[in-house]
């Protein structure tokens, strides 16, 4: 059953293979094809081009020496990128005899993560492949585990919970004020759709660095879903919240992105709760679910600008969505390695309901070596 399920989930990893050279390109697709989805090119120019169509990668092998845009020209734009996860790529250069060492110390200066020599064998090229994906999947997950979103920079799901979590036992200590808010980029799919994916991360990028503007500096931003963002608001009333989201949105919807003669408006909506009167002594959780339903109710809504703040009636309101087997899907993907499919809020799920069998596990193989 597991393994039928990992079948059916498991992605081929991609690879873009640049080389001027047919010969070692056809080599090189031979190779890794079985294992890796592999796109060519024969010239850092139409590499890069690919790179600006947003097409995504997990590794890229590049020749220095190639005619219109070489090795390290392709290298250097590819550092440069605003797309934090392309810039830090790991791209392996394809040396040849003719390489000098300088040209490889410079390319290596430029970022070069790792070289090849031509000609390579089935198991060099295959092996360096697996090298530098698996070191890959391990920044993600340890950018996950430091609690950073790595498009944005923003707090994730998991930092968002543990400051969260944290800032409410002091809030009901001491009788402070602590509001909520989730915000949403409503319809984002259609305009990932419109402009493409690279351009669809810069707005989030954009609006990552409005809201960092906007808020202060003691409020916790985080991206928590692919166009959905967390606030938490220390010592915050109900008023205070609502002028703070009023004045995000207003910054937030006045953007507007062109495409050839489309302009693309966006539309961020809002739910609201705090510690309340309604909500004295609930737990965290369920505060940052009175916010999703009360953002659910506002992307309902028919307002082009919209928030709600929550109430009993929303409760009521808001349908009940059956609840798909996250916990499962989740634990697949990270099986097979596949990192970024497993959302901030799904990867704490899964260690929550792993926890148990973990501190199971530790006593009963104490009691096995006692034994």
């Amino acid at each position: 059953m597991v393994t039928s399920m990992l079948k059916s989930t498991k992605q081929k990893p991609r690879i873009l293979f640049v080389d001027d050279s047919k010969t070692v390109r056809k080599s090189g697709l031979k190779i890794l094809s079985n294992d890796y989805a592999v796109s060519e090119a024969s010239n850092g120019k139409e590499a890069w081009q690919i790179l600006q169509n947003g097409d995504s990668f997990d590794v890229i092998f590049a020749d220095i020496q190639m005619p219109e845009m070489n090795g390290l020209q392709f290298l250097q734009k590819i550092r440069s990128m605003d797309d934090h996860r392309t810039a830090q790529l790991p791209v392996i250069m394809i040396t040849g005899h003719s390489d000098s060492h300088a040209a490889m110390r410079a390319v290596f200066e430029m970022g070069a993560t790792g070289f090849i020599s031509k000609p390579f064998s089935d198991i060099d090229l295959i092996s360096t492949a697996h090298s530098y994906l698996d070191l890959t999947r391990k920044m993600e997950l340890l950018e996950k585990l430091k609690g950073i979103d790595r498009l944005t920079g923003l707090s994730n799901y998991n930092n968002f919970e543990e400051h969260g979590k944290k800032t409410l036992s002091i809030s009901m200590r001491h009788k402070l004020d602590l509001s909520i808010a989730y915000l949403e980029l409503n319809s984002f799919d259609q305009v990932k759709e419109t402009l493409g994916r690279k351009a669809a991360d810069k707005i989030l990028t954009t609006v990552a660095d409005k809201l960092r503007t906007v808020l202060r500096n003691e409020e916790v931003i985080a991206k928590i879903d692919k166009a959905k963002f967390a606030v938490l608001m220390p010592m915050t009333n109900r008023i205070n919240a609502q002028i703070a989201v009023s004045r995000v949105q207003n910054m937030v919807n006045a953007m507007v992105f062109n495409k050839g003669d489309t302009k693309i408006h966006l539309n961020l909506v809002a739910g609201l709760t705090g510690t309340g009167l309604n909500n004295r002594g609930l737990s965290f959780d369920m505060l940052c679910m009175r916010a999703n339903d009360a953002l659910k109710q506002a992307i309902n809504s028919n307002d082009a600008q919209v928030f709600n703040y929550y109430d009993d009636r929303i409760q009521e309101a808001v349908k009940e969505v059956p609840k798909e087997d996250v916990f499962s899907d989740a634990l697949v993907h990270i099986i097979d390695g596949n990192f970024s499919k497993v959302s901030d809020k799904d990867l704490s799920s899964v260690i929550d309901q792993l926890e148990p069998f973990m501190e199971y596990a530790a006593v009963k193989g104490a009691k096995v070596q006692r034994g």
